[in-house]
């Protein structure tokens, strides 16, 4: 191909305007309708079956020939080999003036942010019609002549339930710079792939790299190479705070390290528009987890579940967090701001936040603390003889959500509502300078047993008075420690990630067992699949010892246990192995146990037989008594 050739018999061949994974990309002009176009080649060998597979990106790109902010393909032309060589396919697509933006000076946030708007919309749109882009890069991103984005490039796109990507291009491509965690570590794309991508690349368009940090690029060569990759195996990110400005709490959501807790597309677009007209975004009440900042600071939870307290579910904790200025975001556990006044959780009395006085006007309460992991604390109020409302603390990890406004505040705390949600009210307490990380307070209070006069009115009345009673124990200062240490033999002192290594793990189709969430102290730990939406979870608990009325009873490695098949849902199994027993409150009997829990969409007789194979794995590596 040289300036002046003639293709199809209309498009003039004018000079190379870059280079694709075929060879040289070619500017034409179209004589038929009178405007210029882009030629990209593919040489295809092989039968025609070959050929329309590895042709997947131009029937990816048809489809969405309307949407604005997709480059447009116009046609694809077929140039026969003269003798037998390979078949070459020219695209004739969309001229974008400007090219990709690599390489482009670097824009305002807000600019960023109305690019990276129309491109979250295209993403949605992609989305879906069930494909991934697994690719979103400056480079792949072009601006018209009036401003509008385009996202180019669908080379790598990969089609959602599919065995294998549009094109061949290997398994998943990427760029390590902007890729996801989960593509760079050869998992599946998935939609959120793309969402991180695009923070990635907003980053770079604002501040002149992507947030892998400055090392890689010093690093140079084959050594800058394999640094890009395993920062993002390991989903490291550095935001430049103080260069991104408003973009700051939309990119953290969007570059979460677990997929799930990243905004869809339509989100990201909607968080993105807010920032492009100058407003402060406000998320969807599915983002509080999401939002969550990388500097680890605790979180203490007060809540109570619906039901007979056997039958109540032991939330996680979640999140990794965010600093100031350059911010990490894969989160330590309980470091900085955060110790301060909560300490070392193995020794904090957990129950001086919560003065069961404060209760006194709703019915006669007590302190339970014997329920639970170690992380909490439970204070129950008795309305009468039949009766009850739950109310707990729980310390998590986490900061507040960056993307909420406090609606008041109580000293130093400020307090934040979540969304009302049948018999249940919910508040979120945080205590430090906003920007700073510090101890933060969740309180969920819901009927425990019976019913509630008022409803959720009076459960949000007892949750104004836990949080009050919350705030005046963060206000004082750090919390006191116990009086009484756990035993050595107790499993406070161990560590719930350690139970289970990765050969025990894959029991679990598709677990990535080198990426665990962790709680509290290590006392709970979760990991998460690409397949069926599985996803295991390992927590210490306490309670009163489990027998065969609450499931099917077993043993596992000389450990007495039981198998409670939609324990958590249905489509979950949760086992609890019982680790040892003591004298809880009344000279009650309680139990230290582990319970272990995997869900997904599987038949429940493979969740019970995957949650019980873990846990007798887990039982072997207990601590001896």
């Amino acid at each position: 191909m040289r300036p002046g050739d003639e293709l199809a018999g209309r498009y003039v061949v004018k000079e190379v305007i870059g280079v694709g994974r075929g060879g040289e990309v070619w500017l034409a002009h179209d004589t038929v309708v009178g405007q210029d176009v882009a030629l990209k080649p593919e040489w295809i060998e092989g039968d025609r079956e070959t050929a329309l597979r590895l042709l997947g990106e131009a029937r990816a790109l048809a489809k969405f020939r309307a949407h604005p902010h997709v480059v447009t393909l116009f046609d694809v032309v077929t140039e026969v080999p003269e003798q037998n060589t390979a078949t070459t396919y020219w695209f004739v697509m969309e001229h974008v003036p400007g090219g990709g933006l690599d390489g482009k000076p670097s824009v305002p946030p807000r600019q960023a942010a109305r690019i990276g708007a129309q491109l979250a919309d295209a993403l949605a749109t992609l989305h879906e019609a069930g494909v991934v882009h697994c690719d979103v890069k400056p480079a792949n991103i072009g601006l018209t002549r009036h401003g509008a984005a385009k996202l180019l490039d669908f080379g790598a796109a990969y089609r959602i339930g599919g065995a294998e990507t549009i094109t061949a291009n290997g398994p998943y491509s990427f760029t390590p710079d902007y890729a996801a965690p989960e593509l760079a570590r050869g998992n599946v794309p998935l939609p959120a792939s793309d969402v991180f991508c695009l923070a990635a690349t907003l980053h770079a368009l604002v501040t002149g790299a992507p947030p892998r940090g400055e090392a890689a690029q010093r690093a140079g060569g084959e050594d800058s190479s394999r640094l890009a990759c395993w920062k993002a195996e390991q989903g490291v990110v550095e935001i430049d705070a103080d260069a991104v400005g408003p973009l700051y709490p939309v990119l953290s959501a969007m570059l979460r390290c677990d997929p799930r807790e990243r905004p869809e597309a339509a989100e990201a677009r909607r968080l993105l528009a807010a920032v492009a007209d100058g407003k402060v975004p406000r998320p969807r009440w599915w983002l509080p987890t999401a939002a969550l900042g990388a500097s680890a600071a605790l979180v203490v939870g007060l809540f109570a579940v619906s039901g007979d307290r056997d039958d109540r579910g032991d939330d996680s904790a979640r999140g990794t967090g965010s600093g100031s200025a350059q911010r990490q975001l894969p989160g330590d556990s309980l470091q900085g701001a955060a110790r301060s006044l909560i300490g070392d959780p193995h020794t904090a009395d957990v129950c001086t936040l919560a003065d069961p006085a404060a209760f006194d006007r709703f019915g006669k309460s007590r302190v339970d603390v014997d329920y639970g992991n170690f992380d909490r604390c439970d204070v129950l109020v008795q309305t009468d003889d039949v009766n009850r409302i739950d109310v707990s603390f729980q310390l998590r990890d986490g900061s507040p959500p960056e993307l909420t406004v406090p609606s008041r505040t109580i000293g130093g705390v400020a307090v934040r509502e979540e969304p009302p949600a049948e018999d249940e009210c919910a508040l979120l307490l945080s205590h430090g300078k906003p920007g700073e990380a510090g101890d933060v307070v969740r309180i969920r209070v819901d009927v425990g047993k019976g019913t509630v006069t008022g409803g959720t009115a009076t459960l949000c009345t007892v949750a104004e008075a836990a949080a009050r009673s919350a705030a005046e124990a963060l206000n004082r200062g750090p919390l006191p420690r116990r009086t009484l240490t756990y035993p050595a033999e107790s499993l406070a002192w161990a560590d719930a990630c350690a139970l289970l290594d990765a050969k025990a793990l894959s029991a679990v189709p598709g677990i990535s067992a080198d990426a665990p969430k962790a709680g509290v102290a290590n006392w709970s730990c979760e990991w998460f699949s690409d397949v069926d939406d599985l996803e295991a979870r390992i927590a210490f608990f306490r309670d009163q010892p489990k027998s065969a009325r609450d499931g099917d009873p077993v043993r596992l490695r000389g450990n007495d246990a039981v198998i409670v098949p939609r324990g958590d849902g249905d489509r979950t199994c949760t086992v609890f192995v019982v680790h040892r027993e003591y004298g809880g409150h009344d000279a009650e009997t309680a139990a230290e146990m582990l319970r272990l829990y995997v869900g997904g969409r599987r038949p429940l007789a493979d969740l019970c037989d995957m949650a019980t194979d873990l846990a007798a794995s887990a039982a072997a590596n207990l601590p001896a008594i």
